[in-house]
């Protein structure tokens, strides 16, 4: 049977194959960041422009969290005045 098949071959591996490349991945720009580089400064210049975008990344994620936050508190107080608008309605006598 040939791999055409996607019960076969290597997408079983999917995970496995990433956490390997990015390993690897990670091991050659620790080591182009100690000068260990066989092109020596590109790897390094590569390596810290990687590690920066990986870190604007993760903040950019952080926030967007913060905001997903501050929007589910707002809808739950929304929710919340809603709820007890309903269960006290005030008279007209309350108004004046």
């Amino acid at each position: 049977m040939s791999g055409a098949d996607s019960s076969t071959g290597l997408s079983g591996y999917r995970g496995l194959l990433l956490a390997v490349a990015a390993g690897v991945l990670i091991v050659l720009l620790v080591l182009g960041l100690l000068g260990f580089g066989g092109v020596g400064g590109v790897v390094g210049l590569l390596g810290f422009l990687v590690y920066g975008v990986i870190w604007l990344a993760l903040l950019a994620f952080v926030l967007w969290l913060f905001y997903r936050l501050v929007v589910a508190v707002e809808r739950i107080a929304g929710a919340q005045e809603r709820i007890a608008a309903a269960q006290n309605p005030r008279s007209r006598s309350d108004e004046n």
